[in-house]
């Protein structure tokens, strides 16, 4: 394909002044040209049609349209047509649209994409939230330390808004079509910067400065920056909400998706895909509606008052239902069908489907919008602008729309999801005299959504093709069941796949094909002789390391730990990062160890470092520790499995010598979520007896448990060079071959270490440090 590049030199360009900079500096309107010398305009470059192929996509459509001898000749010759990659000149730029979880792995993604050939001219956009690229400070809040709910309201605030005019004379003020009363937001600068965004490979702090510096709006600008770009560096949510991407124009048609550590994918479209209706939204949807028919009934025809009528008569009872909490008695959450919650409030009767069409159709919700700011009028600012408030509503969001959306999934099949009805105490008990505000929850319906394959659909039908790509995706058979449950033929590959990649356990790569799905598995980059897995059933004393939840609590259990670990610590270089199953025992032990002499006995070996309970304090506690760690006396860090510090962060080299990994963290079982999934799994295995295809329920719960510790091990070795002992402290990794199974092959050897006492495996550990220390 043709390549584009930036001409800065030319004399015939436009000079535009980028705002009040501190010193006073001009930017040129980039025209770009082609290799045939061809000039674009920067509106022509941001279109994207130009990229293709096509030329001056919006000079040639017009000529095309003004001579029909022109269109019959395309027409007659449209086979002939050139296509790049199979993509239609015209119809804009292919891309590939790359997607993580966290912010730092999108940033670490653009920076491998710089160490390229192509790193210097391939055109990458990064999108962010608001909280990241906003340069306002009245916004975003001193350290941007504002929530992003309350951002986004601050900022749909300021553009409602009309600023004056940047003449100096505040005397003289008058509107500006092109500019609002935010000063970063002036229509005629954001294509300026977006152009700029496209120059070199950039992340989200690289978009922020460049946004400060030019005294524009970063997040307008990434996104019109959009079309024209060939790489797209996205968070999981915009990518796999539908809404989401229609919203800021991505479309995945042709695009090849990139899904890093993929294994994230099924929850985070539960979490994208649940919607919460409350009383105060019920409450605001209500008063919506009725200002709108009482306004408007004489102009409504007969079928348009029945469905509102239908839609208050839900509204009414819903909010009855949840202010008497008849269902629940003591309890304060109960999980139901979407069938059974309408037979509850005896709605059997109303067809949900058609009440769904009539508001997607009449467009109700924005209807609606317009009567959110006489219902808000004698709110005061703070109480509007308080968005950690449960019962917070966004004056910018119809309280319709989240009731058409909770519609739409009452109407999802009973295989999808559940509908968790969740009343506080207090608001069943309205004489205690407690506030409803007061508490941590709001009454409420959640939908939980059980089988996340049908949102994930939407995906995999707009795209090109789809990478899953990530350490921890076996068994493949459970991804398979998670995100194309409803396309059992892809389960179906996805478990020969994985029997095939069971027999090939001692090749170095494996790779299986078929017409739709394609895996491939590969050894680790590091040599064997840069890893020891030792699993320890017995401590130092003797003890059997059991850390079920029944015998994890006891005292000589706690004990026996902080004497393996010390005497493990004395081996051990630089640093050690301890993983526990849970941060309530985390709590526990270091309680139990202060009032022993246990935990001055790990202190004096090396420095103690704890996850910290807040976000905010993970970099400091991560600078300190790393610092420690490159020391001679080093330092342990003792984290948690699952916890903020087992995912997306990097213990390289001396940052992670040894890690343990103490306990197996199986979820709660009795968690009424999680025993639902499994019941839902079991019943499609039940229903497939003759030939089960995808995951029983106690599968996916073993499941579960394992990609938790294997994602905890990989946060250590992170190049081929790097060496460390993986230490797995419970006797069940000795025992339990399914639990030896889960661990990844490049973790196996072929002779287990667990049938070795606590002093030979102190022997293999001391011998593993005298080979690989130096």
């Amino acid at each position: 394909s043709k390549r584009y590049t930036y001409d800065y030199s030319s004399s015939d360009e436009e000079e535009c002044d980028c705002g009040n900079r501190a010193k006073e500096e001009t930017v040129r309107c980039d025209q770009v040209k082609s290799n045939d010398g061809k000039r674009f305009t920067i509106k022509e470059l941001l279109d994207g049609g130009n990229l293709d192929g096509s030329g001056s996509s919006q000079v040639r459509r017009q000529n095309i349209a003004n001579s029909p001898e022109i269109h019959n000749h395309i027409k007659d010759h449209s086979s002939e047509r050139v296509s790049i990659g199979n993509v239609q000149p015209g119809s804009g730029v292919r891309k590939i649209v790359y997607a993580a979880r966290t912010h730092s792995q999108l940033s670490q993604f653009v920076g491998e994409i710089r160490r390229t050939a192509w790193g210097k001219t391939v055109r990458v956009i990064t999108l962010g939230s608001r909280k990241l690229l906003c340069g306002n400070a009245n916004v975003v809040g001193s350290n941007r330390n504002s929530s992003e709910a309350m951002i986004t309201e601050k900022c749909l605030d300021m553009q409602k808004g009309i600023a004056s005019s940047s003449t100096g004379d505040d005397s003289k003020k008058k509107k500006d079509k092109n500019q609002t009363s935010c000063p970063l937001l002036v229509k005629e600068f954001i294509p300026i910067l977006a152009s700029h965004m496209l120059a070199q490979p950039s992340d989200i702090e690289d978009l922020a400065a460049l946004g400060q510096m030019g005294h524009a709006c970063s997040y307008y600008a990434s996104r019109e920056a959009l079309q024209a770009a060939e790489v797209v560096v996205v968070p999981y949510n915009t990518l796999l909400s539908k809404p989401a991407r229609e919203a800021i124009g991505l479309c995945l048609k042709k695009s090849l998706v990139i899904i890093d550590e993929a294994h994230n994918v099924p929850e985070a479209l539960r979490s994208i895909s649940s919607s919460k209706l409350t009383l105060p939204v019920i409450d605001g949807a209500t008063a919506q509606l009725v200002s709108y028919v009482s306004k408007y009934s004489n102009r409504l025809a007969g079928r348009n008052l029945f469905y509102l009528g239908q839609i208050r008569r839900f509204l009414t009872q819903a909010g009855k239902f949840l202010r008497t909490g008849q269902h629940t008695s003591t309890q304060e959450r109960t999980m139901v069908t979407s069938t059974e919650l309408l037979f509850m409030m005896k709605f059997d009767n109303m067809n949900l489907y058609n009440i769904l069409q009539y508001l997607q159709r009449s467009k109700l919700s924005q209807k609606l919008h317009g009567f959110n700011s006489a219902l808000m009028k004698d709110k005061s600012l703070d109480e509007l602008m308080n968005a950690d408030d449960p019962s917070f509503i966004s004056k910018h969001i119809s309280s319709m729309s989240i009731v058409e959306s909770f519609f739409r999934c009452l109407t999802s099949t009973q295989k999808e999801g559940r509908i968790i009805v969740e009343i506080p105490k207090s608001c069943c008990s309205p004489d205690e005299g407690v506030s409803r505000l007061s508490t941590s929850l709001v009454p409420g319906f959640r939908y939980l959504l059980l089988d996340p394959s049908n949102e994930f659909k939407n995906v995999l039908e707009d795209a090109h093709a789809v990478v899953l790509a990530g350490g921890t995706l076996r068994p493949f058979v459970h991804m398979a069941t998670e995100l194309f449950g409803s396309e059992q033929m892809l389960v179906g590959q996805a478990k020969k796949a994985e029997v095939e990649h069971e027999a090939a356990e001692n090749q170095i790569s494996h790779c299986t094909i078929s017409h739709t799905l394609t895996t491939f598995t590969c050894d680790h980059v590091v040599s064997q002789d840069n890893v020891l897995t030792i699993s320890i059933p017995t401590g130092l004393n003797g003890i059997t390391m059991d850390f079920r939840h029944s015998s994890r609590f006891q005292d000589r259990i706690s004990d026996e730990l902080a004497d393996t670990l010390i005497r493990i610590s004395k081996e051990v270089p630089n640093g050690m990062v301890v993983f526990l199953p849970s941060y309530s025992y985390e709590a526990f032990l270091m309680n139990r160890w202060k009032s022993t002499d246990k935990y001055h006995g790990i202190k004096e070996q090396k420095r103690i470092f704890r996850e910290p309970q807040s976000a905010k304090d993970l970099e400091t506690t991560l600078s300190a520790y790393s610092t420690q760690a490159t020391s001679k006396r080093g330092a342990i860090l003792f984290s948690v499995i699952g916890g903020k510090m087992s995912e997306g962060i990097n213990f390289a080299n001396e940052m992670a010598r040894c890690v343990v990994v103490v306990g197996l963290p199986y979820p709660d079982i009795t968690n009424p979520e999680l025993k639902e999934k499994m019941k839902v799994l079991d019943g499609l295995h039940r229903d497939n007896r003759d030939n089960p295809i995808g995951i029983t329920g106690t599968e996916y719960y073993q499941n579960l448990c394992m990609r938790a510790v294997n994602q905890s091990v990989g946060r250590a070795i992170r190049h081929e060079k790097d060496y460390a002992a993986v230490v797995l402290v419970d006797v069940r990794y000795s025992t339990d071959p399914r639990v030896w199974k889960g661990l990844p092959k490049w973790l196996r050897s072929d002779q287990r270490q667990s049938s070795k006492s606590f002093q030979e495996n102190l022997k293999c550990l001391q011998a593993f440090y005298d080979k690989n220390h130096t």
